[in-house]
């Protein structure tokens, strides 16, 4: 993948001082009980910045810190090369905390008996809930900083802040204390609803914003001119909505990703022209779907996920999508 290095683009971050590669590796998908051997993980870091990607964004909750402990185990002597954003807000249930504890000696056992999340009651589950108070803000940010073995943050996330935790200021003393102290050098909000994410940028020392921005989801483009305006960066998240823009489905599994039939409608005849509009210019569906996410103004990151080192491969080969930059003109 050395050639893909030398194509990976660099976009100015907003009005900080970071460079960003174009496409960031979202690491949600990295660690857990249920999927690959920790090495299996690092392979696939190692290899995205092998590759050029410099922007690797997780939290604290991911793989019950999971996550964060692999970026930091594996990128600790690389940690000048890399960008790494972290958020918190959500709180693991108290089963989950104490599974994070076994993993080591649980692992091997699902492996050898084949089990998989849906045989985990929801019991063993447990119920998340969010807190972002000023204590427990500095008590995640401790603890990614222990994991990512690193000493500041490039980025700290508040994560999926409901609105009336956004409108009022409250937070933003918090991170800038966070910021003067040295442990972050900026702060930004991962938003879910359009709403939150106006609302964010109303406030002055926001670095960033992560939005969900796809082909078939478009509710966060009204905050893109607005953070572009206030030099905020905009990470893109569920730039192939799931799963979506990957496979090729039926319209009763299209049916699970949607609430109504008229909605399964729509976004299965969506799908078909998009698919159709990929193939007349010689690309793929994923790949006019990542062009589209990150070839959007305002877009400074956009983020792929993976768990398998042959997915990034996917991902990363023919430019991450750049062959089908001639097709978005086609795009509605």
């Amino acid at each position: 993948m050395s050639s893909t290095a030398t194509e990976m683009r660099r976009r100015r971050f907003g009005h900080t001082d970071l460079q960003v590669s174009e496409f960031g590796l979202g690491c949600a998908r990295l660690g857990g009980i249920f999927k690959q051997q920790p090495a299996e993980f690092e392979n696939i870091l190692s290899a995205a910045l092998d590759a050029g990607i410099n922007f690797f964004d997780t939290a604290a909750m991911y793989s019950q810190g999971e996550s964060e402990a692999l970026i930091g185990r594996t990128l600790r002597r690389r940690r000048n090369e890399v960008i790494i954003a972290t958020k918190a807000g959500w709180v693991l249930p108290a089963q989950q905390r104490f599974i994070a504890g076994l993993k080591p000696l649980v692992r091997p056992l699902i492996g050898a008996l084949k089990l998989s999340r849906r045989h985990l009651p929801g019991a063993a589950r447990g119920t998340f809930s969010q807190d972002f108070s000023p204590r427990y803000l500095r008590t995640s940010l401790e603890g990614s900083l222990r994991r990512l073995r690193t000493d500041r943050l490039d980025l700290f996330q508040l994560h999926s802040p409901p609105l009336e935790v956004v409108q009022p200021a409250d937070w933003t003393y918090t991170l800038e204390t966070l910021k003067r102290e040295g442990k972050i050098r900026y702060y930004g909000v991962s938003c879910d609803a359009a709403e939150a994410t106006l609302a964010a940028l109303t406030h002055t020392g926001l670095s960033s914003i992560q939005v969900p921005l796809n082909l078939l989801e478009r509710a966060a483009l009204p905050s893109l001119p607005v953070a572009t305006s206030r030099g905020v960066g905009v990470i893109v998240r569920e730039s192939l909505a799931n799963g979506l823009l990957v496979k090729d489905l039926t319209l009763e599994q299209i049916r699970q990703y949607c609430s109504s039939d008229e909605e399964t409608s729509a976004k299965a005849a969506r799908l078909q022209n998009y698919r159709q509009v990929a193939a007349d210019c010689g690309c793929s569906l994923s790949q006019l779907a990542l062009q589209y996410a990150s070839g959007l103004e305002g877009v400074s990151v956009t983020l792929i996920g993976v768990s398998r080192l042959s997915q990034l491969e996917a991902f990363l080969s023919n430019g991450v999508g750049r062959a089908c930059a001639g097709a978005l003109s086609t795009v509605d």
